[in-house]
């Protein structure tokens, strides 16, 4: 009777013991999303150095970057120049200077095709630092976001 006993008292206390114990709670897998700090609209001047006759002091220069990949991101406009076309990115949207390589649309005879241009965050997510070199001609100056409230930068 008393092995009876124990063994009910053993039963019962790892049935307990089997019913109290708690799981841990799922594992929650947070996927760090990559920053974007050049998608949308720009728009700004850039100071224009040149070895040719006739070259404009500075242009305004409006950008449309497009897509994260490494085919066509982008588009400009340099209205003083009058061409315009695409940008083929070099390097990845979520790195502190973002290189792309131009491609000219429109406007051959006064922008050559294949110009470097950079552009490099600042500690201000609304502006960006535009830098453009060719053969012939060197461009920089600072474009500002002109769809700030869209992308969640500069609402107040």
């Amino acid at each position: 009777m008393t092995n009876r006993i124990l063994l009910v008292c053993a039963l019962g206390a790892s049935l307990l013991a089997c019913g109290s114990r708690q799981e841990p709670p799922p594992r929650q897998v947070v996927v760090a999303q990559r920053a974007d700090h050049y998608s949308g609209h720009w728009r700004g001047l850039a100071r224009v150095s040149s070895s040719l006759p006739g070259a404009p002091q500075q242009m305004d220069v409006t950008l449309t970057i497009t897509a994260d990949n490494a085919g066509q991101c982008g588009t400009f406009e340099y209205g003083a120049i009058g061409c315009s076309g695409v940008w083929h990115c070099m390097s990845a949207f979520d790195s502190p200077s973002m290189e792309l390589q131009e491609h000219v649309r429109f406007g051959h005879e006064r922008c050559p095709n294949g110009a470097q241009v950079s552009l490099r965050q600042t500690n201000d997510p609304t502006q960006l630092i535009f830098s453009y070199r060719n053969a012939a001609i060197a461009a920089e100056g600072t474009v500002s976001r002109t769809d700030a409230r869209r992308y969640g930068v500069g609402a107040e």
